[in-house]
């Protein structure tokens, strides 16, 4: 086992929690740094210790002010936008006694997180992009193709996004969604695209300039407000994604960190939807199917030899929410036979671990809970915010 510090900088979630159990394979002294209360990860075996932090400029003060007798830098990783932004701004504060991940220049990753960005230069290297419009609340929309989803372009610090994306089959849906939202909040309107199926490749890129990905991740279906929670991971990336493409997305930006790009498939093309410029929530499915990629960018990180730890996926096979897709069973996505045949099928799980058992016991107790809350969170979003920010309880 190593000793260097590796700092988590996250909320405590199912990511972080992914974060710990891969980097605490090879390394002994994890620190978490909570923005928010204590969840899952927290209660890891890997995490030796952690800090309570109520929001990110407390985060980041606390690391100015701590961890100044360190031997070696410790390489602060994070699972958020809203942190990997944060650290962008601040950069030049933290980079004399941290690792980080971001853009060589200052700045660049606040531009290409912003999802207008990141689609303009996707699509300017010749990647596969739905119809894209950037819209405020009083943006002429008569050139709009219908139907179509919008969703906010950037997370604004301080603030909860009106919603993470709606579909709008009409002129009509659009515009009662426009009138509710800030008039400072910016989004992104694309063009509908009729998936079949949602991609996900997942890796890194070194400060040495390598990229390596993992494979690919094939969701077949998402939680209520968890994310991908059932499908298949495959090492063969899908002959519609153009690897050179991702590398030459990455080498534009000068990139060095954990990333995910995000596609939809529908009739044999890869649709780009988006990029995660942080790690991203299925990194445990890959780690489950024999692919451990932060471990290998730490190591790369602190010019260790990575060579023995695996960065490609060697065990296809089916992955599973098994705490949160039950809320597929609850709206009837699927019925309960189904379901329960599936989960038998699954090698992957998302908390489930027979050697680190605290978290998955404690996501059990709370299941109930979340799915019902994140349930009425998804319908009634926008208005709750819309009160919210009536009422200033938004900041």
């Amino acid at each position: 086992m190593i000793d260097n510090l590796i700092i988590i900088w996250a909320p405590d979630d199912y990511n972080a929690l992914a974060l710990m159990r891969q980097v605490g394979q090879k390394f002994n002294n994890i620190f978490f740094l909570i923005h928010g209360n204590v969840g899952y990860a927290a209660k890891s075996k890997y995490c030796k210790k952690y800090k309570e932090t109520d929001c990110v400029p407390a985060g980041f003060e606390y690391l100015l002010n701590n961890f100044k007798d360190q031997t070696s830098k410790p390489v602060i990783l994070t699972s958020s936008d809203g942190i990997i932004t944060y650290i962008d701004k601040n950069k030049l504060s933290l980079e004399g006694r941290y690792i980080l991940s971001g853009t060589l220049k200052q700045g660049n990753l606040e531009k290409y997180i912003d999802k207008y960005n990141m689609t303009c230069l996707a699509e300017n290297i010749g990647i596969d992009v739905p119809k894209s419009k950037f819209v405020k609340w009083d943006t002429s929309i008569s050139d709009v193709e219908y139907p179509c989803f919008i969703k906010p372009s950037h997370q604004k610090e301080g603030h909860y996004n009106e919603f993470k994306f709606k579909y709008c089959k009409d002129k009509h849906a659009l515009k009662h969604a426009l009138s509710l939202v800030r008039h400072d909040s910016v989004f992104i309107v694309q063009q509908f695209i009729k998936k079949e199926k949602d991609l996900l490749i997942y890796g890194c890129r070194t400060k040495q300039g390598e990229v390596i990905i993992a494979g690919n991740l094939i969701t077949e279906r998402f939680a209520t407000g968890n994310g991908s929670s059932y499908g298949i991971i495959k090492k063969e990336i899908h002959q519609s994604i153009d690897v050179n493409k991702v590398r030459y997305f990455l080498d534009t930006i000068d990139y060095v960190g954990l990333f995910s790009f995000e596609y939809g498939l529908c009739d044999d093309i890869a649709y780009f939807f988006e990029v995660n410029l942080r790690n991203d929530g299925t990194s445990h499915m890959f780690f489950q199917a024999g692919a451990n990629i932060p471990l290998a960018f730490v190591m790369s990180c602190y010019d260790m030899d990575y060579s023995n730890v695996r960065t490609v996926v060697t065990n296809e096979c089916y992955y599973m929410d098994e705490i949160f897709d039950i809320s597929n069973v609850v709206q009837g996505n699927v019925s309960l036979s189904d379901w329960k045949r599936q989960k038998k099928q699954v090698k992957a799980f998302k908390f489930y671990d027979e050697e680190d058992m605290q978290p998955y016991l404690i996501a059990q107790k709370k299941r109930w809970i979340k799915i019902f809350r994140d349930i009425i969170i998804k319908k009634f979003r926008l208005y709750i915010v819309f009160v919210l920010d009536k009422l200033g309880l938004t900041k």
